[in-house]
């Protein structure tokens, strides 16, 4: 019984602060945003992304956001978007003309 029970402390020890560090430090999955962009809309020209996952207050809550601009169209016709994602599940989480 209590070999048992050291054990289920030792595991909860090492194990629980893995699991938060490697959800924290989880990679930013650029392509599926671009990806999820391109589904988005037509004739892209250009997309810039702030690779930099930024904690901004939105709704009350911290949290993290990959910002960037969305340019669609050509020359004179060109339609300039601001969009922000997830860069964990690389959901575009609102767009907004420029």
């Amino acid at each position: 019984m209590k070999r048992n029970l050291i054990i289920s402390t030792l595991l909860a020890v090492t194990i629980i602060p893995l699991v938060v560090w490697l959800l924290m430090h989880r990679r930013v999955d650029t392509k599926k945003i671009v990806d999820n962009l391109h589904l988005q809309f037509e004739d892209i020209s250009f997309i810039s992304l702030d690779y930099q996952a930024d904690g901004q207050n939105r709704f009350g809550l911290n949290t993290n956001t990959v910002s960037g601009v969305l340019h669609v169209g050509n020359d004179e016709n060109t339609v300039k978007y601001n969009f922000l994602a997830d860069p964990y599940t690389a959901e575009i989480m609102e767009i907004t003309v420029q």
